[in-house]
């Protein structure tokens, strides 16, 4: 079975099933917890821990959101999760540190009744009552695409592939697309893979570390960087910084639309960003997991496909929401209309002499 398995869902169908509400939510009491594995990932706090306070906030106002960060520490995150079952909580949010390694905290929750909703991290094998993530397969194949459309002059292209972490889904379902699109330019001789790493639980130190390493061996001879998020490529603009190549190996990929990702891009030192629907997925996570409180379906389509976590018969009942993808062209209508950041917040910096900041 493909972890993903595709039940199709329109953008129509998407806001309309974002936007049903449940009547008893409003009556309910208590705490749910968000468990999200560090800090070092900008994401949780810029984007989608505001999002999902404010979803709850919406749908159950008698219910408080308990953040908490476990400093990429597998054992304390399962701490945590039994922290939050002994203070009764009515559900729980899961970012897993290390999904894999996540089974014994869906067990404990599933022992004392109280349901799981996995997000952005895949499910580890253990009862979920609902998956909430993006396509990540989409993610590859627009970046290698844009790759492979627009490799530096240099032949053949000395490429990088600064990876993240191979126990994460999106490693394996990004790569589907990367290899689609450059495995036939190596082939063909056009691209030269020179170095391949991996930064496991995608901090952005391992990141910088590989890319040190990467131009030792390469007497850096790069000419342009594959990443796989917009953290560890901050990571490989740091190990460019030391050699004077900043904005010289231009960085393919990224993703999360942090603020240097997005500033990367003005610059022209990173081709392109991509991201969530941040509130779309903060939305569902309420939603699917108040459903789950309250003993009731969910709205229909909110369930867009299913994701195979090898415990769940048939797979883990999953939203799937759209990718945005973002280049220097459309910032405007993708990251500021759409309150990510600020254009006074994005005109810092190496974006201050982009075209964008100059308008």
């Amino acid at each position: 079975m493909k972890k993903f398995m595709t039940a199709g869902l329109g953008a129509l169908a998407i806001a309309t099933a974002l936007s049903g509400t449940f009547a008893s939510a409003k009556e309910l009491k208590g705490s749910v917890y968000l468990l999200v594995p560090n800090v070092s990932t900008l994401r949780w706090a810029k984007f989608d821990i505001p999002n999902i306070t404010a979803a709850l906030q919406k749908e159950a106002p008698g219910v408080k959101l308990e953040v908490l960060n476990a400093n990429d520490n597998m054992q304390q995150q399962l701490s945590q999760a039994e922290s939050a079952l002994a203070n009764g909580a009515l559900g729980i949010i899961l970012v897993a540190v290390d999904p894999p390694r996540s089974a014994g905290i869906l067990a404990k929750a599933d022992a004392d009744g109280v349901p799981v909703v996995t997000y952005a991290h895949d499910p580890g094998a253990g009862p979920v009552a609902y998956h909430v993530v993006v396509p990540y397969s989409d993610i590859g194949e627009a970046q290698g695409k844009l790759l492979a459309e627009n490799l530096p002059e240099h032949r053949p292209v000395r490429l990088a592939y600064m990876l993240g972490d191979p126990n994460f889904s999106f490693y394996s379902e990004q790569m589907k697309g990367w290899d689609k699109n450059i495995n036939p330019l190596v082939a063909n001789g056009s691209v030269e893979i020179v170095c391949r790493a991996d930064a496991m639980f995608y901090l952005p130190a391992n990141a910088q570390k590989n890319m040190e390493q990467c131009l030792t061996k390469a007497d850096n001879k790069v000419d342009a960087a594959v990443i796989m998020n917009d953290d560890t490529g901050g990571g490989v603009v740091a190990a460019l910084a030391n050699q004077n190549l900043t904005g010289k190996v231009k960085l393919f990929g990224g993703y999360d639309a942090t603020l240097e990702g997005i500033q990367r891009v003005l610059a022209g030192w990173q081709a392109a960003d991509m991201a969530p629907g941040y509130k779309a997925m903060a939305n569902a996570a309420v939603k699917l997991l108040l459903s789950k409180i309250e003993g009731q379906e969910p709205p229909a389509d909110l369930v867009t496909t299913r994701f195979d976590n090898h415990f769940v018969k048939g797979g883990v009942p999953t939203f799937a929401g759209p990718n945005v993808f973002i280049t220097a062209d459309n910032v405007q209508t993708t990251v500021v209309d759409e309150g990510l950041f600020t254009k006074a917040e994005i005109c810092t910096g190496i974006a201050v002499g982009s075209a964008f900041c100059k308008k």
